[in-house]
């Protein structure tokens, strides 16, 4: 596929021209998504909330093991504690 091509259709022929066109794609994906080089998708609203709070309990538990092997267990133990609240809500089907 010629960069023309998606420049008319805004749509790519396959993954490979992602990694082709890169040079030319990141200006328009730091404008798309406010410079925030990750693009997640969309979510379906009925599952949006719990892969919000994995995404979270992710993030957390990443900054957990920072703080254990910083040895502040104190705030490793918060964090511990609102992983646990997270997983909970999780389980009940909660998305609050």
């Amino acid at each position: 596929m010629k960069y023309k091509a998606f420049v008319q259709n805004s749509r790519f022929g396959c993954s490979y021209c992602y990694k082709a066109f890169e040079e030319k794609l990141e200006p328009i994906l730091k404008r798309v998504h406010g410079g925030n080089h990750v693009h997640r998708g969309k979510i379906p609203k009925r599952v949006g909330g719990r892969l919000e709070h994995e995404r979270k309990i992710t993030k957390l538990q990443e900054s957990m093991q920072g703080h254990i092997q910083k040895e502040e267990f104190e705030q490793a133990a918060m964090i511990r504690d609102e992983i646990r609240h997270l997983r909970s809500a999780v389980d009940k089907g909660d998305d609050e």
